[in-house]
This record gives structure tokens, sequence and C-alpha cells, in this order.
């Protein structure tokens, strides 16, 4: 179970607790201030903590300090947002984040810091967005068996055949976006769902770059 610590404006700002914070293996703990943070890092030694600048009481640059000094708190991620990019990196977070906050960009984040140990294999992080339902919905999940047509895509997030969408992936240090469409569903004996997605118009470079991502040629 991973533990997320996050200020209760930026949970809010992301969506609420429908978002990738409502995983079956997330336990995700709003907070209201910095000092409530401490206190419950302390306790629940949380993997990631997500708070603001100027979080009450003793904003953010205080408490990555206060964090950071201590031996038995240190080993945590800290996402900061904040209107200064400077000010937050000067305090030490692994990540920050401007204002206005993307929640797209916040939820690309948390996967990234809690899927880090799972990209050693073929299982690539995945950021998608689905186009043309009731709404643009952005969601998160992870691929298997990539190839320059298309992908097996597991999410939480339910898709239909036929839905278009718009993903945001890295292999190697280098991000590849592409649209794509969802062509079928397989239904797992654990109840999860995988979505076999077809890419639609690759650029020939991005072609080169999976070809060389499956035949080991580029490093994680």
């Amino acid at each position: 179970m991973k533990k997320i610590i996050i200020a209760r404006n930026v949970l809010q700002a992301a969506g609420g607790n429908d978002t990738i914070f409502k995983r079956s293996n997330i336990a995700t703990y709003p907070v209201r201030s910095s000092e409530e943070i401490l206190n419950l890092h302390g306790v629940h030694k949380a993997d990631i903590i997500i708070t603001e600048i100027d979080l009450p009481l003793m904003g953010g640059v205080k408490l990555c300090s206060a964090i950071r000094n201590d031996p038995n708190l240190k080993e945590v991620a800290i996402i900061l947002i904040g209107d200064s990019a400077e000010a937050c990196r000067d305090a030490q977070a692994n990540i920050v984040l401007t204002r206005p906050l993307d929640p797209a960009q916040l939820f690309w984040k948390v996967s990234e810091l809690l899927l880090a140990p799972q990209r050693q294999d073929m299982r690539t992080l995945l950021h998608a967005a689905v186009k043309g339902r009731e709404k643009n919905t952005a969601f998160l999940g992870h691929s298997q068996n990539i190839s320059i047509s298309g992908m097996l895509l597991e999410t939480d997030h339910p898709l239909q055949t036929g839905d278009r969408l718009t993903c945001t992936f890295h292999v190697g240090r280098r991000e590849i976006v592409v649209e794509a469409e969802v062509k079928r569903l397989v239904k797992l004996e654990s109840g999860k769902r995988q979505y076999g997605i077809r890419f639609i118009n690759l650029d020939m470079k991005f072609i080169i770059l999976i070809e060389q991502f499956i035949k080991g040629n580029i490093k994680h």
C-alpha cells in the first residue's frame, strides 16, 4: 500500500478523490496545514507528500527543511506547488509544479514516483486523455506488449471500443505523444481490464524509438 499525504486545496484542484488517489493500492491523507503533514508523516511514513509553498502555518519551505533534516523522515518524495519555481527548488523538493496547477501533470508525476521501480521491464508508464465522450477526461495507466502499431493498456479508468485517446508516455528519456483508438477489451481473472489500443499516424521518429526500445537498445 502506497501512502500519499496531500494538501486539501491541491486535492480539490486535481479533481478530488475520484482520481488516481482513489486507486485501491493508494492510501490518501488530505491535510490542511504543514504541521499536520509533519505529524502524519511521522506516524505513517508517507511515500509521497504533495503540498503548497504557502500552506499554513509553517509553509512549504520550512516543512521541506524539517523533513530533509530529520533522518527518520527524509526518505520521502516531495511535490511542492507554488508561484515561484526557484523558491520551491531551494526547499529541496523532488518535483516542482507551478500554479495554476495542471491536474494531468500532477497525476503523471505522482505515477512516475509510484511506478519507478517497475520500469525495468516492458511496462511503460502512460498518461492518456479520452476524447469524444461526455467530456475530456485525463487518466493514468501502464502498458504492456508495446509495438509500433499499438499497445496493451491496463488502467482502472473504464474505456469503450472506439474511444479516441491522446497518449503520452516515455521511451527511455524521450517523450512520445500519439493519437490512438481503443480496439478491444481484455477481461482478466483478477477483475482488472486491459485494452488493446492502436496508434494513429505514429511519427517515424517515434516508430524508430519504439523499435529500439523493444530491441533493448534504449536504457530506462
